[in-house]
């Protein structure tokens, strides 16, 4: 008989740590059934369903910068209750050996297992720096309460020990699994695929950035590059792809008044986050992922390098580990449009330079399925009662 495993995961969306849990649940560990706790409805619940997979819908206890507020904590303790009760009502009986907390931002499950004296794996796919004060005592939170940490990055993990050594002894690195199941488009398929969702013609290059539309994200250093080149290379196109966060969209604002004053409006297009992604890589002749702050793993990377396109990174946080500067793509330095906007010109002057090629071969030799199924079929055998 299968054991459960209880899965806390942050949203129903689709972004990186969501990707990371789906691409396990898709190949999870045999002898073992996942039960997945979501405080929303979006695509990731949706797959999930269609995958046969229960969902329960309850609040995660979701913690966010500028959410700790006395408000919140007088709130928390019937917070966790009406969650206890949710789940419990809707496990119906069923016995839970393993609960698995997928981000260091929900609470719930860290709760439930200590309650409930079940074994508690705490996967981590944040860097957390700021504020300062909750940076130093996450570290200690999340060992606290955790059987396993699981840090999806060699970054993640030296950010983490570097605040409290202690955790190293309950801490493993084990990378995103990913994989890559349709076929690349061809170049006739590319060209209509230009014409109908980027609105550009063959001629063009296009330069993509996939991911929320945020500070951290880097998106107003990529206008900025683009600002740079622009007058030598006129047939390049900026798309931006990704959605912020609902009643947080200033920075959004900011971003499509600072295309305005420096008259891009032509040579940027903005769309929707797409479930069905791959298409818009294959489209795309660079990928960009100029983050600001340090990235935990770097799926948008990974995904690019398997889909063999030259892809450029900021050099932090868990990047280097997936873009190899000059072997599997370029990095340049954080928050430096000018540098970004070299690098750019490199590739562009230089057509038959494709780190997409290596870097593919890359990410299927240390980032992919069949590791991160393994890896956590041993920490599931070890922990499960």
């Amino acid at each position: 008989m299968n054991k459960n495993v209880l899965i806390i995961n942050q949203s129903a969306e689709l972004y990186g740590a969501d990707k990371a849990i789906l691409e396990l649940i898709e190949n999870f560990p045999e002898g073992y059934t996942p039960i997945v706790v979501l405080h929303e409805d979006g695509p990731l619940k949706d797959l999930l369903e269609n995958l046969s997979v229960q969902v329960i819908k309850s609040s995660v206890i979701k913690v966010k910068r500028g959410i700790l507020k006395p408000s919140f904590f007088l709130q928390l303790p019937f917070e966790i209750l009406k969650s206890f009760f949710t789940i419990k009502k809707e496990l119906r009986g069923k016995k839970i050996a393993i609960v698995h907390s997928n981000a260091t931002s929900v609470f719930i499950g860290a709760f439930y297992a200590f309650f409930f004296r079940i074994p508690h794996i705490w996967h981590v796919h944040e860097i957390i720096e700021k504020p300062e004060r909750i940076a130093k005592i996450y570290p200690r939170i999340v060992s606290f309460f955790s059987n396993k940490v699981v840090f999806n990055s060699k970054a993640t993990e030296k950010h983490f020990i570097g605040i409290f050594p202690k955790i190293s002894k309950k801490g493993i690195v084990v990378y995103n699994g990913l994989k890559r199941n349709i076929p690349y488009l061809t170049t006739e398929e590319i060209i209509k695929f230009k014409q109908t969702h980027f609105n550009s013609n063959s001629s063009d290059i296009i330069i993509t950035i996939i991911g929320r539309i945020s500070e951290i994200k880097g998106q107003k250093i990529a206008v900025s590059a683009l600002k740079k080149i622009v007058n030598e290379f006129t047939n390049v196109k900026l798309i931006i792809i990704g959605s912020y966060v609902t009643g947080k969209n200033q920075y959004y604002i900011e971003l499509l008044n600072m295309i305005d004053s420096y008259k891009l409006k032509q040579k940027v297009e903005f769309i929707d986050f797409k479930e069905a992604i791959w298409p818009y890589y294959d489209a795309s002749d660079i990928i960009l992922m100029p983050s600001t702050e340090p990235e935990s793993f770097g799926l948008v990377a990974a995904e690019g390098l398997l889909s063999k396109k030259n892809v450029i990174a900021s050099n932090i946080g868990a990047l280097p580990e997936i873009i190899i500067h000059e072997k599997t793509g370029l990095l340049f330095e954080p928050n430096n449009a000018e540098d970004l906007a070299n690098k750019i010109a490199l590739l562009l002057r230089n057509s038959d330079i494709n780190y997409g090629i290596s870097g593919n071969t890359h990410v299927y030799n240390n980032f992919n399925t069949t590791q991160l199924k393994e890896n956590f079929e041993k920490i599931y055998v070890a922990l499960a009662r």
